[in-house]
């Protein structure tokens, strides 16, 4: 039977469009500003995070931007892309602090690229989409290259999203998404807390998921960089440079769960879903052929 949590992020992927108007890293260059782009499932490359490296780089007459490589194509197993994208995150960011020691790199995911991004500085490891399964493995040490020479790190619409963490903001600060953090992996990711802000809405369908039981708009999982990319660059440049931005009222507390395995156990045999122009149509889907694809044609027709 098909996993909802796999028939979400499908349907989300399938939509994602591109915006390429930031300037790409030549292979030997340094700037004084490094952005890191891992894309979300489906996506050309830098994804809708072009948007978000231009509003970084506005007014700096030194900032450009690197994608990490790796095959998310459609096709693609969900679990092989994460692994094969956390080990080119870790080879690039690598390398370039070792070419450029002096600059400083910032890191941002979005979707599934947000899991993949989670990963290298946090440590990965799981079970996940349709029982893919990644191995497991530390994250960055925050304390030594390439760790430490990271200013900011962004996650926007992370399948891993986990609830009631210091560094949440919006509304769904308080929401887990598909498959939360736990244990060690959250710990890691907690070592980045000072440099590290994730960004995810209350009715996001992939980082607010909260069991399956809950109003979503999939439009709140596609528009980050549309409604976001200038607070979230204000936020950038005051780590970049040493300044102070408020903080937000929805970022939550700290709340440590304990060592669970991700997977797909545990999800509700029903789900509501859907938002469509403003207006709210609920699904209540069952795992049946028909309620899942009542979910995708929401999905599919509101964008």
């Amino acid at each position: 039977m098909a996993d909802l949590r796999y028939v979400a992020l499908l349907s989300v992927s399938i939509v994602l469009l591109a915006l390429v108007t930031a300037q790409e890293a030549g292979p030997d260059t340094c700037a004084e500003v490094h952005v890191f782009l891992s894309r979300g499932h489906g996506e050309p490359y830098p994804g809708r995070q072009g948007k978000l490296v231009q509003a970084i780089c506005s007014g700096r007459a030194s900032c450009d931007y690197e994608d990490i490589v790796f095959d998310n194509a459609l096709r693609t197993e969900y679990c092989g892309a994460v692994e094969a994208g956390r080990r080119a995150g870790v080879a690039q960011i690598t390398a370039y602090s070792k070419r450029c020691p002096h600059a400083k790199l910032v890191v941002s995911g979005y979707s599934q690229g947000a899991q993949v991004l989670g990963d290298i500085l946090g440590g990965g490891g799981g079970v996940f989409l349709q029982g893919c399964t990644t191995p497991t493995v530390p994250g960055l040490d925050p304390k030594t290259a390439p760790g430490n020479k990271i200013a900011a790190a962004l996650l926007f619409g992370d399948i891993r999203h986990t609830a009631n963490q210091p560094y949440n903001t919006l509304t769904g600060a308080s929401i887990n998404g598909l498959f939360p953090r736990s244990g060690q992996q959250l710990a890691g990711l907690h070592n980045y807390a000072g440099v590290l802000r994730d960004w995810c809405q209350d009715d996001d369908p992939i980082c607010a998921f909260g069991g399956g039981t809950r109003i979503y708009n999939v439009q709140h999982h596609l528009d980050y960089f549309d409604v976001y990319s200038g607070s979230a660059a204000e936020w950038v440049r005051s780590k970049l440079d040493g300044t102070s931005t408020p903080t937000s009222s929805t970022t939550a507390t700290t709340t440590l769960p304990p060592e669970v395995t991700a997977s797909s156990s545990g999800v509700p045999s029903t789900a509501i879903s859907g938002s469509q122009q403003g207006a709210v149509d609920i699904f209540r889907c069952s795992w049946s052929h028909t309620g899942l694809m009542a979910l995708l044609w929401v999905m599919f027709t509101i964008v």
